[in-house]
């Protein structure tokens, strides 16, 4: 087929679907207007009339007596206790961006999340951390792998807080 009765086809094709896009849409001069009423609720007559006009009042009896008082044994030392830090582990520190890029997705790839934060000690090379973890267990657990993903023999856990 020629590139001129491909067009033809295409073209024909296309002012058949919006004819029939007409033709087939539903006419408003042709459809009939539905209104629709909702009959009010009858009141009962069960109900008095003084019933019917109920009147907001404040409470007039000031001699309740509420207890607030801690009777369950507090958690605040449970809470003190609890470590509330995160765990990263870190993996090295580097100065190419090429290098950087391939250990976070070998990471990302092994379904660890890893980030990069400018190295304190030295600012033109950049820390790769991989977590947060919850638990420096959780890092302990995972160590060989991550060890063996980045090709490293030691890497180093630290505390990590957002």
């Amino acid at each position: 087929m020629s590139a001129n009765r491909l067009a033809g086809i295409f073209i024909a094709i296309t002012f058949a679907i919006w004819i029939l896009m007409f033709a087939l849409s539903p006419q408003p001069k042709y459809q009939s207007l539905t209104s629709m009423t909702i009959p009010g609720l009858p009141i009962s007559s069960t109900l008095s009339e003084e019933v019917l006009e109920i009147q907001p009042y404040e409470l007039e009896n000031t001699h309740l007596n509420i207890k607030i008082e801690d009777t369950i044994s507090s958690a605040k030392s449970i809470v003190e206790n609890t470590d509330f830090n995160l765990y990263v582990y870190k993996i090295g520190a580097f100065g190419s961006s090429q290098t950087i890029t391939k250990v976070i997705q070998l990471y990302s790839d092994a379904g660890f999340p890893a980030f990069t934060e400018i190295n304190q000690s030295n600012q033109s090379l950049t820390t790769v951390l991989v977590g947060p973890f919850v638990s420096e267990e959780d890092i302990t657990k995972n160590q060989k792998v991550l060890n063996t993903i980045a090709g490293i023999s030691q890497g180093e856990i630290l505390t990590w807080t957002p």
